[in-house]
């Protein structure tokens, strides 16, 4: 009788563990080890959450612009003879821009079979993450480039001269022209505020954020510039981040003053409120503030953010967010300011190409790779490729994930006869 030799595939007789790279060589190791990977901290994707999806064909670099009409003055007064005066409306316009974004991983099946959990699932599992995070925070970005703009500090002295470093440009490269986003220039100029005297910026360096004033003066770190159409921002005391300390604490009183800045430009709400992201020093202030815990009695649950939300009262929903915008203020540079945003409905617009999983069709390749559209974030959707093996093996299998879009922020300049751009959101800063 012909015994059949039974065996095992050893890991300390066959050394692969040695040549497979060291951030790999733990799931190979001999001990025991969970045969499930756990998940690493991760953010929740919750900007995306609040945009308005608008789909469009275009190719990388396009351009596309959209138009929002303004409204017709009323008329207050009887006419005079037969016929009304001819009236007229003016137009305002913002762009999104055709980018591409993505990120790739390659797996070698060979070492995922060995591990006692899948790497190949693990890889995946991670992509999606960072796809998740990447477009929370274009959409971030985003918005708080729109919304905390238009309002900066001077960052080095210097002499008389028509050259200001400031610490963000963010806000003075364009002005409206009949509605048009306009690059400022000498012949297009935005009016400012310099330390409260009027001036003009003439020229952007986005490089060294350096603005070109059209008087000359003499700078002073810490000297405030305020676009003439910069957004409502709110801050316990001062006129920007720099003038914060660590005592400048969030209020309940901040947050009222921004529901009642949206109620004045008329701004919608979402599904009866507006939106909140506070990220968790902002909720530890807010729950040392008696107005606020005394409004917190009277909440009710959320039925969109569920476990995210604080709770929905003083005419917002209360949403925690990690990922809320910080900057450094303060006079010395090393005050970490948080701003918490309150948006209302439409404060954000979603632009993604229209016909991402379809790219390959009448081809006659489509099925080779595995392309898979992915709800990676709410109301966002990424192209999951999985590329078959390039290597003679067939071993080293390529995971990606692709977008292909962008985000707007309309700017409603023409509404409620208010100077203020973005006037859909508003951006409390606090130390």
């Amino acid at each position: 009788m012909i015994k059949t030799a039974r065996w095992a595939f050893q890991l300390d007789r066959h050394d692969v563990r040695s040549t497979v790279p060291a951030p790999i060589r733990a799931m190979l190791q001999n001990g025991l080890l969970d045969r499930a990977f756990q998940e690493a901290l991760r953010p929740e994707f919750l900007f995306p959450a609040i945009a308005d999806s608008s789909p469009w064909m275009g190719g990388l670099g396009d351009t596309k612009t959209f138009t929002r009409k303004g409204l017709l003055a009323p008329v207050t007064t009887p006419i005079t003879g037969s016929d009304p005066s001819v009236a007229t409306y003016s137009i305002e316009q913002w762009s999104v821009t055709m980018d591409q974004y993505a990120n790739s991983v390659d797996t070698n099946m060979l070492i995922s079979a060995h591990a006692l959990a899948s790497k190949y699932v693990a890889d995946v599992q991670t992509l999606g993450i960072n796809a998740g995070q990447s477009l929370n925070q274009i959409a971030r970005n985003k918005l708080y480039a729109a919304y905390a703009g238009g309002r900066t500090w001077c960052t080095t002295a210097g002499g008389s001269d028509t050259s200001i470093i400031v610490q963000s440009v963010a806000g003075f490269t364009h002005v409206m022209v009949n509605g048009v986003p306009t690059p400022v220039s000498a012949s297009s100029p935005l009016n400012v505020t310099v330390e409260g005297v009027a001036n003009t910026v003439t020229g952007v360096n986005t490089g060294t954020n350096t603005l070109t004033l059209g008087t000359a003066r003499a700078d002073v770190v810490g000297d405030y510039l305020i676009a003439s159409n910069a957004p409502t921002t709110i801050r316990p005391t001062g006129d920007t981040a720099y003038d914060l300390t660590t005592s400048n604490v969030a209020t309940f009183a901040h947050f009222r003053a921004a529901v009642t800045r949206l109620r004045k430009m008329n701004v919608p709400t979402v599904n009866g409120y507006y939106v909140a992201h506070i990220d968790p020093d902002t909720e530890a202030q807010l729950f040392t503030d008696s107005d606020f815990k005394q409004a917190l009695q009277g909440r009710v649950d959320s039925p969109i953010y569920r476990d995210l939300s604080i709770g929905r009262f003083g005419g917002i929903d209360w949403v925690r967010n990690n990922e809320t915008a910080t900057l450094l203020g303060g006079t010395g540079g090393n005050v970490t300011v948080h701003r918490p945003i309150v948006l209302g409905a439409g404060a954000l617009i979603a632009s993604p190409f229209s016909e991402t999983g379809t790219l390959l069709s009448g081809t006659g390749v489509e099925d080779v790779p595995d392309i898979s559209m992915i709800n990676a974030a709410p109301g966002v959707d990424v192209a999951l490729i999985v590329r078959p093996p390039q290597d003679r093996l067939q071993q080293n299998l390529a995971t990606s994930w692709s977008w292909v879009g962008d985000y707007g922020v309309p700017s409603d300049s023409l509404a409620n006869s208010d100077p203020a751009l973005f006037k859909r959101g508003v951006v409390i800063e606090h130390g």
